[in-house]
């Protein structure tokens, strides 16, 4: 634990020196939150990203379902990503991405058994938790006050699904909203 702590620290000086060395008079935060998915499931859609230069930034989305505890299927996947922009603007305009999902289901099921003179029903749980790779692409566009717009796509292939319900690919997108400081 001590070995992680002073990794972690020792990697957050050298990036606090880097940055400093490197001034820069652009915003280099973007939070973004996409109102689909709250209106349209019970699901909420983040995504933070740092800018690194003027064509490139890494970032995290995040998806976490809402749902109460008597669904029978959650979902949470959060996703690290490098893009490499092609705009005009900081950061801004077409972009590519690689991903890696960090996808976690549980599925909730019943198995009924019945036989002559009996029956009987058991309640199981298959939990499972994925790591994967994709691509994906969009564009962002910064409006006054910086505002920014993402609209955005992605596929990614996941690597130890065993369950019978759970699919091998899985994506992301965002269609948001956010502001970058």
């Amino acid at each position: 634990m001590k070995k992680l702590l002073l990794f972690v620290f020792t990697g957050l000086g050298i990036f606090n020196l880097y940055a400093q060395e490197t001034e820069t008079s652009e915003r280099q935060n973007d939070i973004m939150l996409s109102p689909i998915e709250l209106i349209a499931a019970p699901m909420i859609n983040v995504s933070y990203e740092r800018l690194l230069s003027e064509n490139s930034g890494v970032g995290v989305n995040g998806m976490f379902y809402l749902g109460t505890n008597n669904d029978d299927y959650r979902f949470t996947q959060i996703s690290p990503y490098y893009r490499m922009y092609f705009g005009k603007k900081y950061a801004a305009g077409f972009f590519v991405e690689g991903f890696a999902p960090i996808t976690m289901t549980k599925d909730t099921y019943y198995d009924f058994y019945a036989g002559p003179g009996y029956s009987s029903s058991t309640l199981r749980e298959d939990k499972n938790t994925t790591v994967g790779i994709g691509v994906g692409f969009g564009g962002k566009w910064v409006a006054r006050k910086n505002i920014i717009f993402e609209a955005s796509t992605g596929i990614a292939r996941r690597f130890g699904t065993d369950s019978k319900h759970d699919s091998a690919i899985t994506g992301k997108g965002m269609l948001g909203i956010g502001y970058r400081f």
